[in-house]
């Protein structure tokens, strides 16, 4: 039985296809529950970006459960495909990002490499997001591709 790192935020799959990452909190673990409890659970979302050098993806972190403060989610431990530690330094952002959304002071052992102002952009917000799909459907446009219509 693999023994995942509490201290280190979890990414976890989930049978629609979303990926969260979000906190196990220790003392809500009970192995004979069929219910996870999520800390501060956030959706990744893949959003394509275009860059000086073509589309890459840029990487998301949004709320999971929208018009809730709760910092807690229950969810059906048979909803879940797979739970993994995230890397060291994705979970440094998560925990970074939750640190600036409530305001409170950033740990010493969290490098401080980018500025408070960058990590506010890293959760891209629906007006970025629909920026970025005018972006790429103004680029596919440009492109002179032939029709796939049989006359």
């Amino acid at each position: 039985m693999i023994k995942l790192d509490l201290e280190t935020a979890k990414i976890i799959k989930l049978v629609t296809g979303e990926e969260i990452c979000c906190m196990l909190p220790k003392e809500l673990l009970d192995d004979k529950s069929s219910l996870l409890r999520l800390q501060e659970p956030m959706l990744i979302k893949y959003v394509p970006h275009i860059t000086g050098l073509g589309v890459s993806d840029y990487i998301a972190l949004v709320k999971w459960v929208g018009f809730t403060d709760d910092k807690i989610v229950t969810i059906p431990k048979n909803k879940i495909l797979t739970i993994c530690n995230a890397t060291v330094p994705f979970s440094d952002r998560y925990q970074k990002l939750l640190k600036i959304k409530t305001k409170q002071p950033l740990p010493d052992y969290i490098e401080r490499d980018l500025s408070d102002d960058e990590y506010d952009k890293l959760d891209m917000d629906d007006e970025m997001l629909e920026q970025t799909k005018k972006k790429l459907k103004e680029l596919a446009e440009t492109f002179d591709m032939p029709s796939k219509l049989k006359h």
